[in-house]
């Protein structure tokens, strides 16, 4: 059998990264799109030198490090920068994605990415799982565990697709609601993969 590989989408706030976590739990990799991308901002010259042509110098602290408040303060402003870095960033985590796919020696493996289809990381995925809660749900977990306002939520929200959208292209939907339980529909979903 040849390696299947799901991807656990849905938008800010659904808790994509606590089904990751349980799916690491079970056995399966996972691969987070979102931190591999702050790594290659960090690393690739090429990706660095684009981002400061593009946002300036304030892009990187002093030491060299990623200023995420700056570059998230830039980006999303503006659906136009949000596609701008995504079309820098998103092809060279896609090649690095394949490279770890490859190397893994599970038969189902996992990529986490909140924009899927924005980022074309659909293209190298069989099967897609998304994950979803309802909008004030959603705002309610991002400003209570992040530093985020609500508008700043909001405004991420309405970068992305909607989970109504998201839920048609979707194979596998698993409600995230506080209210219902996420192992037994995470089982499921597993055992229809297998």
């Amino acid at each position: 059998m040849s390696k299947l590989r799901l991807a656990i989408t849905g938008n800010i706030g659904c808790g994509k990264s606590v089904v990751s976590r349980m799916l690491s739990i079970m056995g399966v990799p996972v691969y987070d799109c979102d931190s591999r991308a702050k790594s290659l901002m960090q690393s690739d010259e090429a990706i660095k030198r684009s981002l400061v042509r593009m946002f300036g110098e304030e892009c990187y602290n002093a030491d060299g490090s990623l200023n995420r408040e700056h570059l998230a303060g830039c980006i999303f402003i503006d659906r136009d920068n949000v596609k701008r870095v995504n079309a820098l960033v998103h092809p060279r985590v896609k090649e690095d994605f394949a490279a770890w796919a490859s190397a893994e020696k599970s038969d189902v493996v996992a990529v986490e990415s909140a924009i899927l289809y924005e980022s074309g990381m659909i293209d190298v995925v069989d099967k897609v799982l998304l994950v979803w809660a309802d909008e004030e749900t959603a705002i309610k977990r991002v400003t209570g565990s992040r530093k985020m306002s609500r508008q700043q939520v909001v405004s991420r929200l309405q970068n992305q697709m909607s989970a109504d959208e998201l839920l048609i292209l979707s194979d596998y939907s698993l409600r995230n609601d506080d209210d219902t339980p996420i192992l037994p529909q995470l089982i499921e979903i597993m055992e229809q993969l297998h």
